[in-house]
């Protein structure tokens, strides 16, 4: 009897397991520079070549299934790496009045699920379940409910996020602000 079974009972790999694991672990790695806002730390997370967007949520008729913007439309955020960086040099100056003083800001992850794969491209997808929950000053709660697809590339400096795609599942935001990082 080996140490490790080359298959689980259900047909699925260690490789994928041990895949399954690294993911959850740079994602909960993630989530814990946010709180903490190490936001230098948290942008090396990305490929310089980075999309970070999140469309425009709409209501739509019961009788039509799309109820999703496609990537071409409208967007709340639609950003790359150095503007993210633009807005992290921002929030260090301590005059950005969002964050002034710095929230208190907990992500808490689920549904963590290992999609398609590129070889060839060394990327794979990763779509996940994601709650915000932000407090700032003495009365200020905002929530966050959202579905991520995040495209992950291997580089020799470790698993990199090249693309972010957020969905809010609100229509209407109630926040004051957007500052968070989703």
């Amino acid at each position: 009897m080996t140490a490790l079974l080359p298959e689980t009972a259900s047909g699925i790999t260690v490789e994928r397991l041990l895949l399954q694991y690294e993911v959850e672990q740079f994602l909960y790695h993630e989530a814990d520079l946010l709180g903490r806002h190490d936001y230098d730390a948290w942008l090396a997370l990305f490929t310089d070549d980075l999309r970070y967007y999140m469309p425009i949520r709409r209501n739509h008729s019961s009788r039509d299934p799309e109820t999703v913007e496609h990537d071409d439309a409208l967007a709340l955020i639609d950003d790359d790496k150095p503007f993210l960086a633009e807005r992290i040099a921002k929030i260090a100056t301590g005059k950005a009045w969002a964050d002034d003083p710095l929230p208190r800001v907990r992500h808490l992850l689920t549904n963590v699920v290992i999609g398609e794969e590129d070889a060839k491209a060394g990327e794979f997808t990763v779509t996940s379940y994601l709650l915000i929950v932000r407090n700032r000053l003495e009365d200020e709660q905002d929530s966050f409910v959202c579905g991520r697809t995040d495209r992950f590339r291997r580089t020799p400096d470790g698993l990199r996020i090249s693309r972010r795609r957020i969905v809010l599942d609100q229509s209407v935001i109630l926040s004051k602000n957007m500052s968070v990082m989703f």
